[in-house]
């Protein structure tokens, strides 16, 4: 186990700046995520880490060693890292046990016990076969056994779930929680999706325009992101016009309670954020509350995500309201919708151009 500590990195490829100062601490034994769109830097984050590529600026430190400042270079095999690619990436030709025992010295390889290893990631008894032999998620556990057989001080993650379908990626992000954590291992995980950020790792990072916009644990961020575009890209998020005076919003759903920690001034023109599973929706279009029509009603077993259209404007065309189970309320119903609890407000000029950053990554 080590740590990581990454101070003022940048990385331009000819004229284009990918990372423009990120600065990231992983404490030892703990798993991390990198959370980003497309072409936020993330994975040239996690090519500077491994060594793969070099940083123009800004110092990288694992554990109590400097692999890259500029002046000192330690190359990827020396740097103790353990690294899983996007694809799995393993050798057609040789079989799964030596796929794992690949980058062990060869006097090494009995006494890492690498079947016990197999068995740890749920391949045990496969060590015979070939990658053409095996499925996607199994593939992806062979990469794991491989980073892991070296004995690292950190693995590195990118996006190893992504080419999965949606049940087998979930079994196999628990299977690789699992074995990280049995395993004290420091990870940190590249990925653009908010779900598996959110549930699989203790500190979350949102990297955007190569910078880190916003670090803290996946509650602190959801509950309290810093601005419009990080509360929009870590789930949906329902951004209505406001004034804030004293503790209390006024908003189109009717007065709120602020959250600590807001940072609109008294009375200004605000932004607040308001999650869907904050809005209740009722049929009953005498009722009180905001009166809108549905234009989309979704089932997803555990509960029912509903888009409308407030019948008034209230300075956001749609509105997302998320309820438990099944709700019935088809296209064209007129409903009503409340809001309950606390909402984080922002002052209104500085939301639409974190909104934008947000979606240009």
């Amino acid at each position: 186990m080590t740590s990581l500590h990454v101070t003022d990195v940048h990385k331009a490829f000819g004229p284009h700046a990918v990372l423009s100062g990120i600065d990231l601490t992983v404490p030892e034994g703990s798993l991390a995520a990198i959370l980003g769109p497309s072409g936020s830097g993330k994975t040239t984050l996690l090519r500077v880490l491994a060594g793969f590529e070099r940083a123009d600026r800004g110092t990288i430190v694992l554990g109590d060693h400097v692999v890259d400042d500029g002046r000192r270079f330690v190359p990827p095999e020396r740097r103790g890292i353990g690294y899983v690619p996007q694809e799995g990436a393993l050798f057609p030709h040789l079989s799964v046990l030596k796929n794992v025992a690949f980058g062990v010295p060869r006097r090494e390889r009995a006494a890492r016990k690498l079947d016990e290893l197999l068995e740890m990631v749920g391949l045990s008894g496969l060590g015979s076969r070939y990658p053409h032999q095996l499925s996607g998620g199994q593939q992806q556990r062979v990469a794991l056994a491989r980073a892991l057989a070296i004995r690292p001080g950190i693995v590195l993650l990118d996006e190893p779930f992504s080419s999965l379908d949606a049940g087998l990626r979930s079994s196999v992000r628990a299977d690789v929680q699992r074995v990280l954590r049995e395993q004290g291992t420091t990870a940190l995980l590249v990925t653009h999706d908010q779900d598996e950020a959110l549930s699989l790792a203790e500190q979350v990072a949102v990297i955007r325009n190569g910078r880190v916009g916003q670090t803290g644990s996946p509650q602190n961020l959801y509950a309290h992101p810093g601005d419009p575009g990080i509360a929009r890209f870590l789930g949906d998020a329902n951004l209505v016009p406001c004034t804030v005076e004293g503790a209390v919003a006024n908003t189109p759903f009717g007065l709120l309670p602020v959250r600590a920690g807001g940072t609109a001034s008294d009375a200004r023109q605000s932004i607040a954020l308001i999650r869907p599973e904050q809005l209740a929706v009722s049929t009953d279009p005498h009722g009180p509350g905001l009166t809108a029509r549905v234009v989309r009603n979704q089932f997803h077993g555990h509960d029912t995500v509903v888009t409308v259209e407030p019948e008034e404007p209230i300075g956001t065309p749609l509105v997302v309201v998320r309820s438990d189970g099944e709700l019935d309320a088809p296209v064209g119903t007129r409903v009503t919708v409340v809001a309950r609890g606390e909402v984080v407000t922002w002052p209104a000029e500085e939301s639409a151009r974190s909104v934008l950053e947000a979606v240009e990554g």
